[in-house]
């Protein structure tokens, strides 16, 4: 039996945590540069920013795993990565669902408005998280709160904006290509239900490996995506 509580066995699942979501970004990276004729592809952009900060982010809860002080800092450090992380999710899906909609291009700027509110936010309970005497309580209502707001809504909107380019897609490349965008959109509404609702489904089993299978499956997910496409080669 594997003892979920153990030092060892947490700081190796934030490892393959951030490592799943930096690998996502080198990926997006790399290839969305290589898509030239496919103006959406230009959005992708912020879905690599999310993948970068919150695969960095992760790496910052191995303080917290290992109690090295001072532990607000990296606290602090963390609230801010993961909830800019989602923003960067919200606005990949409000660019995706917004585009060619000019009536409705003032809903991009609601991320940037939402991670103001949540930095305010922060600002007063912020000398509780310092002074807190390390319980951690006001640390976690920070965090529960950036996920069941920016998390849950970046997801919820990201998943919707694959289904909505899942529709567009069928019309161009057939159904077989479609459904790799509605894959992917499930995959985003799993990911609002398990990381920004913190839904567990078995009692002492931790949180964060639900998000960490369902990490690895959106990865897979946009690779199946971009490889629909043809690659420019070098000339």
């Amino acid at each position: 039996m594997i003892d979920w509580n153990d030092n060892l066995v947490k700081l190796i699942i934030s490892i393959i945590y951030g490592v799943i979501f930096i690998e996502m970004f080198l990926f997006l990276t790399m290839w969305r540069k290589r898509i030239t004729h496919i103006e959406f592809m230009n959005d992708f952009g912020s879905l690599a920013i999310f993948a970068l900060l919150r695969g960095i982010s992760e790496f910052l809860e191995i303080p917290r795993i290992l109690n090295w002080e001072p532990l607000w800092i990296f606290d602090i450090m963390k609230l801010i990565l993961v909830s800019s992380a989602f923003a960067a999710l919200l606005s990949f899906g409000l660019n995706v669902a917004t585009a060619g909609i000019e009536e409705n291009r003032w809903l991009r700027g609601i991320p940037h408005g939402a991670l103001l509110m949540y930095f305010w936010f922060l600002t007063f309970i912020g000398v509780d998280i310092v002074t807190g005497g390390g319980t951690g309580i006001n640390y976690k209502v920070a965090e529960i709160a950036q996920k069941q707001t920016l998390g849950f809504l970046g997801s919820v909107v990201t998943s919707y904006a694959f289904f909505e380019l899942s529709g567009k897609i069928n019309t161009i490349a057939g159904e077989s290509a479609g459904k790799k965008f509605r894959y992917t959109g499930v995959w985003f509404a799993l990911y609002a239900i398990f990381e920004g609702l913190n839904v567990n489904l078995i009692t002492g089993f931790p949180d964060v490996i639900y998000s960490c299978a369902i990490a690895i499956f959106i990865t897979i997910s946009v690779i199946n995506i971009f490889q629909l496409f043809e690659v420019k080669k070098p000339v």
